[in-house]
């Protein structure tokens, strides 16, 4: 009776500890994509726009690639955004163009008109 009791507590034990690595490597994934949707270039997304802004203002806007491009230019003649290679440029814009696109035949969100991306409060960013 008492081995059985022992492998009992084992047996919880290992489980609680299941479930809280489980969880953690959950909210892991979570912290280290800061909302946005995995995929090719997300690193570089991360690494170089979420030194200025948080991720927010980027999950509140689609936009073309055309304007994503647009958008980058701008933050690096206004803004302070370093020059980025040619290839991390591309990789950042396919990444965008396809994470954070148009949204097509949907209302704007609370019927806003016009750029969207001057139209709503960011948190700031935590750094």
């Amino acid at each position: 009776m008492v081995k059985l009791e022992r492998l009992g507590k084992y047996w919880l034990i290992q489980c609680m500890v299941v479930i809280f690595l489980t969880s953690n490597l959950e909210a892991q994934e979570e912290i280290d994509y800061q909302g946005l949707p995995p995929g090719e270039g997300i690193e570089l997304v991360l690494e170089n726009c979420t030194v200025c802004h948080s991720t927010d203002i980027i999950l509140q806007n689609h936009m073309s690639r055309e304007a994503w491009d647009k958008t980058i230019t701008w933050m690096q003649k206004k803004q302070g955004l370093w020059e980025l290679g040619k290839k991390d440029r591309k990789t950042i814009l396919d990444y965008l163009s396809k994470a954070q696109g148009r949204i097509i035949n949907k209302a704007k969100p609370n019927g806003t008109k016009g750029n969207l991306m001057y139209e709503f409060d960011y948190r700031p960013n935590p750094l």
